[in-house]
């Protein structure tokens, strides 16, 4: 599940070296605190197509709705940033990229974030969080059976 949605007003710069913009859009608050305004609204974008998009794909489907459209530069380096830090996944297509997200959600890409950072000792930690809490013990199992 993504958690709540909400419709935010951020400042987002149609153009790096330009004044900045209201920007008006419905993104899930979790994703807001774990990607930032931009980054949670590429990330729904993305989640949304359920397919790998190019720069200029996400830039179109972003700037449908705006009254200042962002520059294609802007995308860009918020693609390239997700994928840096994990979230994405970039593969060539043509002579441009294609992203799409490593998980599902934003909580499929923290669990992989802490999983990649810290490895052994975090599954060892999150087993010994559930073993000794019985309400975590059931939502486990319950996930588990949806499987």
């Amino acid at each position: 599940m993504r958690g709540a949605r909400q419709r935010i007003a951020s400042a987002a710069p149609a153009h790096p070296d330009h004044a900045e913009s209201e920007v008006v859009t419905d993104v899930n608050d979790e994703a807001i605190r774990f990607f930032g305004p931009l980054g949670a609204e590429v990330m729904e974008v993305l989640w949304a197509a359920g397919s790998a998009m190019t720069v200029r794909e996400v830039l179109d489907a972003l700037n449908r709705d705006r009254s200042a459209p962002l520059a294609y530069t802007t995308v860009m380096t918020v693609l390239t940033r997700l994928a840096d830090k994990g979230a994405l996944r970039r593969t060539q297509r043509g002579r441009s990229y294609a992203y799409e997200p490593v998980a599902a959600d934003t909580a499929g890409i923290a669990v992989r974030s802490v999983l990649e950072e810290f490895g052994d000792a975090a599954v060892a930690h999150f087993v010994e969080q559930v073993s000794t809490d019985p309400d975590a013990q059931s939502r486990l199992q319950r996930l588990l059976d949806e499987e």
